[in-house]
């Protein structure tokens, strides 16, 4: 079986080579990451290490409270997080320079590559990345894996399930709801423990002193609506709503776009649609009065909540995009806006809506103006969110124990450095 899907994987990869090399060439994505990818990495440990995988910026915020942790119980065992992709490993990066890296494609030479390099005792891995190779790799070498924050969606549940004969599986895979739970025990999975949700247990970067000063100025008494993590499509939608609702309140926008990639695409819908922004990036005295505030730069949305009013959550107003995280801004107490499209995140936006912790909308202008109209509301919603953050917090510090358990049981890398 080990044979087959490498050939397949192969197979595929071969496939997606021209794909890969166009968009490299013409957005420069990808390609800066191929080199570490085939297990290239400069990293290197000589002690038994740590080894967490986090796909994406999402997944290292919901990990970053357990990094700190294990970080001060061991300060002496060395930690390295991979990521996919880029705007995950720039994030990570800030947070531990010179310990992160990308990802290996998965075949079983690049893995290893990668397992002789830093020489993990125990490896862990956010939200269900299911890679048979390195899967298989890490067993082999007697190194146990652990997933952590598991989820199952309907769609993934669908695709492994076709193949649930051949799946390799995690030692141990902790999920964060009993549904997930149930999901990989059908898919054959043992050892299949609930922990909650770590996203729960996040706690979001303050925004700097200077992105603080200039949101505090640009802002200046105005009502602000943070639109985050918008899809295509989603932002003719949020502007459009915006212009009706800005002749009836003092009202700014600050829209950030979740692909980098987008950041031009979305300036260019503005200056089409006529829109006056400021951007981050290029912060001057001469837009510093427009209304709207296109966040074009990593890793400081999640700081720019604290000064919003209202915020919407970005994948969710258009079928295909699937939601994203609202967690970071009910951190702050801010009341949450949500189309009606969240599968990605749905068991997370029913504890929401059960406590009444967020507004989900199918008419966008008509319930943001609601909202906007009312402040009691918007303070009620808020502070339902802060309360459902704070009672779900903990998890990081079972999820520690676990960790922990399993390197004191483990004599990992006794096989593969023989």
């Amino acid at each position: 079986m080990r044979f087959l899907y490498s050939i397949l994987y192969t197979c595929g990869f071969l496939i997606l080579l021209p794909y890969f090399l166009i968009v490299g060439l013409v957005r420069g994505k990808y390609l800066s990451t191929v080199w570490q990818r085939f297990g290239n990495i400069s990293q290197r440990s000589h002690v038994p290490s740590i080894w967490i995988h986090a796909v994406s910026v999402g997944e290292f915020l919901a990990c970053r409270t357990l990094i700190e942790k294990i970080k001060g119980l061991l300060p002496e065992v060395p930690l390295f997080v991979s990521t996919t992709t880029i705007t995950g490993q720039e994030l990570a990066k800030q947070v531990l320079p010179g310990s992160t890296f990308y990802f290996p494609f998965d075949w079983a030479w690049t893995v290893r590559k990668v397992l002789l390099r830093i020489r993990p005792r125990i490896i862990v891995v956010l939200e269900t990345e299911i890679w048979p190779n390195f899967l298989w790799s890490a067993e082999s070498s007697g190194i146990p894996t652990m997933l952590i924050n598991g989820r199952l969606s309907d769609r993934s549940m669908r695709r492994y399930s076709r193949v649930k004969k051949w799946l390799p599986h995690f030692t141990e895979s902790w999920m964060q709801t009993e549904k997930d739970a149930e999901k990989m025990k059908s898919l054959g999975a043992n050892r299949v423990f609930i922990s909650g949700n770590l996203k729960y247990d996040v706690q979001p970067a303050i925004a700097s002193n200077e992105l603080s000063n200039l949101l505090a100025t640009w802002k200046d008494g105005s009502l602000l609506w943070i639109a985050g993590s918008t899809m295509p499509g989603e932002e003719p939608l949020v502007l459009e709503a915006f212009q009706a609702l800005k002749r009836e309140h003092a009202l700014k926008l600050l829209i950030a776009p979740r692909h980098p990639n987008r950041f031009s695409e979305v300036a260019r819908l503005m200056e089409r649609e006529g829109f006056k922004y400021a951007s981050r990036s290029l912060w001057n005295a001469q837009t510093m009065n427009n209304d709207v505030l296109l966040l074009d730069t990593i890793g400081e949305l999640a700081g720019a909540y604290e000064f919003a009013d209202v915020v919407l959550i970005g994948g969710t107003l258009l079928e295909k995009g699937g939601g994203h995280n609202p967690i970071e801004p009910a951190f702050f107490g801010k009341p949450v806006v949500s189309g009606i499209h969240f599968s990605n995140f749905r068991h997370v936006f029913q504890d929401f809506q059960r406590n009444n912790a967020i507004f989900v909308t199918d008419d966008l202008l008509t319930d943001m103006r609601q909202l906007l109209d009312s402040p009691d509301k918007r303070k009620v919603i808020g502070a339902n969110a802060r309360s459902l953050v704070e009672q779900n917090a903990g998890t990081s510090q079972r999820i520690l124990k676990e960790v922990l358990r399993l390197i004191d049981d483990s004599s990992a890398p006794a096989k593969i450095f023989r």
